[in-house]
């Protein structure tokens, strides 16, 4: 019969809640590490902290898009304005101040022709773009936006 679990656990019961806190290990020296770090968290616990880790502040937008320019997501800006062309000619323009942003960074300019021969112009997620790296799923693409 296999082990679900592992061989060495320890619970103890902390601060004014009664929180609980365990620790598992798989050999004794682990384990005894383990119970040091369980006392530097009770120390946390009984001065008024919370076992349990704060989550983390939101990131700044300039933070995000470098998130997701380090992830390969959004392609780095190389300053200035570009522009691009997709397979049914319609033209996007990168760089351009009004277009505003998203949740993937700024927004793409897109000017175009409709089926009725209109001209159009709007703001695209950087996903909905030539300008976009790699694959990318279809539900990460943000809404257009439309200049006024």
């Amino acid at each position: 019969m296999a082990m679900t679990e592992a061989p060495f656990s320890l619970t103890i019961k902390v601060g004014p809640k009664g929180e609980l806190l365990t620790c598992r290990a798989e050999t004794a020296q682990e384990m005894t590490a383990r119970v040091s770090e369980l006392r530097d968290i009770e120390q946390v616990v009984l001065q008024g902290g919370s076992a349990t880790s704060t989550p983390a502040a939101e990131p700044t937008v300039e933070q995000a898009v470098q998130n997701l320019q380090d992830a390969g997501v959004v392609a780095p800006p190389t300053g200035g304005i570009e522009q691009m062309q997709d397979r049914f000619n319609n033209n996007y323009t990168r760089g351009v101040p009004d277009a505003g942003s998203c949740d993937h960074g700024p927004r793409i300019v897109k000017n175009g022709i409709n089926k009725s021969g209109k001209a159009y112009k709007a703001f695209v997620c950087v996903n909905e773009s030539p300008f976009r790296q790699g694959k990318y799923d279809a539900s990460a693409v943000c809404k257009i936006a439309w200049p006024n």
